[in-house]
């Protein structure tokens, strides 16, 4: 049994008030908050002047893509996407994968975060990188066909609720724009079959929503309601460019926006 007590730190209650107080740990499990608590722990941290807050939530993520920070990042996101990024991905490889995340992992724990939602590929090596370091995260494969989907599949039987269920696994539909409708539906199946979220770009830019109206005649957001992407649980990435109509289906359907 190893033991810590955090010392005479502003401490961001549950309720939203900022006390002074004193926190007891053990085992990782936090025991006690409150005044002059005993000194008998492993370690003593005097926080005098901190504040002490639970750890923050990174709600959409590609953490291997550390690796690419600053990378062509002056270009539009679909310049981007088809001129540097994705050609270079092309390149990775599951230890490119699993080395980038774990940069991620630690860029993120020294500023505080705890857990992310994070979609990418060579998610075992994604999962190897959590598991190690004992961050949380939910895992999803970021896919554009039913191969992707399959391989989703795959990683969720294999890994969803590891790491002592620190792991979960969303399924990763990548965008409206990178995946039919065809695979988007066959996507719901299989998050209804599995019972778990699914994990979106969704209206991330003015031109996505364009381009969708002129294919499907109706903007991201009302597309993906009429093929019932919302009646499972949704985490939607990005959307930016949406309308009060979108904003009010959406919340109806309860959809979690990052």
């Amino acid at each position: 049994m190893s033991s810590i007590l955090l010392k005479n730190g502003q401490v961001l209650l549950s309720n939203g008030e900022v006390e002074q107080s004193d926190i007891y740990i053990v085992n990782s499990e936090i025991k006690n908050i409150g005044f002059s608590l005993e000194n008998k722990a492993d370690e003593v941290i005097d926080c005098k002047d901190k504040l002490i807050t639970p750890g923050f939530i990174n709600a959409h993520s590609h953490m291997a893509m550390t690796l690419f920070r600053s990378y062509g990042d002056d270009l539009n996101l679909m310049d981007w996407l088809n001129l540097k990024i994705w050609p270079v991905e092309a390149k990775l490889t599951g230890e490119d994968v699993y080395w980038g995340t774990m940069l991620a992992i630690a860029e993120m724990i020294k500023s505080g975060t705890t857990a992310v939602a994070d979609m990418y590929f060579f998610m075992d090596y994604v999962a190897k990188a959590v598991a190690e370091s004992g961050f949380r995260a939910s895992l999803s494969r970021g896919m554009t066909s039913l191969e992707g989907l399959k391989q989703n599949e795959e990683f969720f039987n294999n890994f969803h609720n590891s790491a002592d269920g620190r792991i979960t696994v969303m399924l990763g539909p990548h965008a409206i724009y990178t995946c039919s409708l065809e695979i988007l539906k066959k996507t719901i199946a299989m998050a209804e079959k599995l019972n778990c979220p699914i994990h979106m770009h969704i209206s991330e830019t003015a031109v996505e929503v364009e381009n969708c109206i002129k294919e499907h005649g109706k903007s991201p957001v009302e597309v993906l309601d009429s093929i019932g992407l919302f009646e499972v649980m949704v985490l939607a990435a990005h959307c930016v460019h949406v309308s009060d109509k979108e904003i009010q289906i959406m919340a109806e359907k309860n959809v979690k926006v990052a």
